[in-house]
């Protein structure tokens, strides 16, 4: 094998475990957005086969996982409307803040609290600290908020799939986090606060968290 056929081969290689990453997140994305509505194996079972077809007419790969999204998501809502049901994908909030201790913490857990199901929850942090600061948690623990559905996630950019809004606290434009509608929030960062100064913070995001949900059409607990 020549080197300029050792290069191809690696070149090739890498593009397949490019696009292997992104059709993973491509998959969890689907799941989020369609999982109420269909299950996972069906969801699944026509993702891989969008992929297998556009890949075998695929000349240039470089929006490849951009065209699996679509078609995969068009295809699923075809197979919801066929079976008699009116699409209803749930829309998608994504907070980010700087440590994803704390603002972008408790912003996730109360929106849960407060949509439910009805709203896909994500956050993420520009550079994650080692834990979610203990006094965020003890504030969501006495408002009898939930702690089990949070998770660290450092931001990672993204080409494929949109959020319906990201909401940016105490942090600038994001690159690589695509979202129809971006809102900055200025809230203070929780860490080194006492806890009557979070809980403060938690409230004001309740208040914020509730007129955005309002706006984008979700229901609220009361």
């Amino acid at each position: 094998m020549t080197g300029k056929d050792t290069d191809h081969t690696t070149t090739a290689d890498n593009t397949a475990a490019r696009h292997a990453l992104v059709f993973g997140n491509i998959r969890r994305d689907l799941h989020r957005r369609y999982g109420a509505q269909l299950d996972e194996g069906s969801i699944d079972d026509i993702l891989d086969k969008t992929i297998a077809e556009q890949t075998a007419t695929a000349r240039i790969t470089t929006f490849l996982p951009v065209i699996v999204e679509r078609e995969a998501a068009n295809n699923i809502e075809r197979h919801i409307e066929q079976a008699g049901i009116h699409v209803d994908p749930r829309q998608e909030i994504l907070y980010v803040c700087e440590h994803n201790a704390g603002r972008s913490q408790l912003a996730a857990s109360i929106t849960h609290h407060l949509a439910h199901d009805d709203v896909v929850v994500r956050s993420v942090g520009l550079k994650t600290e080692e834990q979610i600061y203990p006094q965020v948690i003890e504030v969501l623990d006495e408002a009898g908020l939930p702690t089990d559905v949070l998770y660290q996630k450092q931001l990672v950019p993204r080409t494929v799939h949109r959020a319906n809004v990201v909401v940016l606290l105490g942090v600038q434009d994001v690159p690589g986090v695509p979202a129809d509608r971006y809102v900055r929030w200025d809230i203070p960062d929780p860490k080194g606060k006492t806890a009557e100064q979070v809980r403060a913070i938690r409230d004001d995001l309740e208040s914020k968290i509730r007129a955005l949900l309002q706006g984008m059409g979700a229901t609220a607990r009361a």
